[in-house]
């Protein structure tokens, strides 16, 4: 029952995620200029970066780990405001019977489900029907649903009524205490605190060294057909992902308000920008013999196989030939490319 929009910018953000973070999809090798050729570098031998920065970096992602295994104590009293997060549960009901995908029960989900009132979330009306609402109360919330409602379009244009229980609302926020009981029962590719602060630490010293030597290279070439591959990845991920959610593109354009034209636009932006850094990256893996061995492929696509749950590597060229048009190897080796010279970068910084 959340609305369109919401869902459609939610599947696109998560391709856009994959594909802004420096590990795109790997190159096929032309007869075109080498990486090298088509970029000049920056200073990538000795990096200057502030120890505060590394530090504050890591913090962050510290209070990030922190927040997600936070827990908030319940006021089991009071009235739902704007901007309340509110656990609930509902049954959606049109002419008088419960539709698939339109309940949260105690049966079926006992721990309720928590809503933000205000966020948008859920369709037109529902948010606002729960303001004013006390805890404990057991209420009926009028809807109409959207003329165009592509996760269920039977229900478009119908009018609803959910059934809602205010369980309650969430109050102040409980930080767990980091130390090693909590890292070893929730962070559990970690064997202690200080294994998972150096870990902290090292990353993002990597991603700071790589993003300051990226930021002082200059990209002179983008080859036409490098970027094409790329766009044509990222058009295949997205319309994938849309597809698997019941959405076309199409439906995705209606509900940003943006056209065809700005949407093909902005993909080939993301190309160039993609290539671009595979340019940067690659160039100093030219320049410093950085490769990628047989054994270390190996390695890693054991860890692919486990994650995509697939059986051997064609099985997953199945799988990633429908989510990118390429073969997973491409993306593997590009990847642990990516972050080898990442690591590479990380050992030539200088902290101030």
């Amino acid at each position: 029952m959340r609305k369109t929009s919401q869902i459609a910018l939610s599947v696109l953000l998560c391709v856009t995620v994959a594909f802004t973070s420096g590990c795109s999809i790997g190159k096929k090798k032309t007869t075109e200029k080498t990486d090298s050729e088509c970029v000049t570098l920056g200073e990538y031998k000795k990096i200057s970066l502030k120890k505060s920065e590394i530090d504050e970096q890591v913090q962050n992602q510290i209070d990030s780990t922190l927040d997600t295994y936070a827990e908030y104590k319940k006021k089991k009293s009071g009235k739902v405001k704007k901007k309340d997060t509110v656990n609930i549960y509902y049954v959606g009901k049109v002419d008088g019977k419960a539709f698939n995908g339109g309940s949260c029960t105690k049966k079926d989900n006992p721990d309720g489900y928590n809503l933000t009132i205000g966020s948008g979330t859920f369709i037109p009306g529902f948010e606002d029907g729960l303001i004013g609402a006390k805890v404990g109360e057991k209420l009926d919330v009028k809807v109409t649903f959207p003329d165009s409602y592509p996760n269920n379009p039977d229900l478009a244009g119908k009018k609803a009524i959910f059934n809602v229980t205010i369980n309650y609302i969430q109050g102040k926020k409980i930080l767990p205490e980091l130390n090693d009981e909590f890292v070893t029962k929730n962070l559990t590719s970690y064997k202690s605190l200080e294994d998972y602060e150096s870990t902290l630490r090292q990353h993002s010293t990597e991603d700071l060294a790589w993003d300051s030597v990226y930021n002082a290279s200059k990209v002179n070439e983008y080859p036409k057909k490098r970027v094409k591959e790329m766009y044509d990845q990222l058009y295949t991920s997205i319309n994938y992902y849309l597809q698997q959610n019941n959405y076309t593109i199409s439906d995705y354009l209606s509900a940003q308000k943006t056209t065809s034209a700005d949407f093909k636009k902005d993909l080939n932006k993301t190309a160039k920008e993609d290539v671009g850094k595979q340019l940067v990256y690659g160039a100093i893996a030219e320049k410093e013999n950085i490769k990628i061995s047989d054994k270390e492929y190996k390695e890693e696509l054991k860890s692919y196989l486990s994650t995509y749950n697939c059986k051997d590597e064609d099985a997953l060229n199945e799988q990633f030939h429908n989510f990118y048009g390429t073969d997973a190897k491409n993306l593997i080796m590009d990847d642990l490319l990516y972050k080898k010279v990442k690591s590479y970068l990380a050992d030539n910084v200088v902290e101030k």
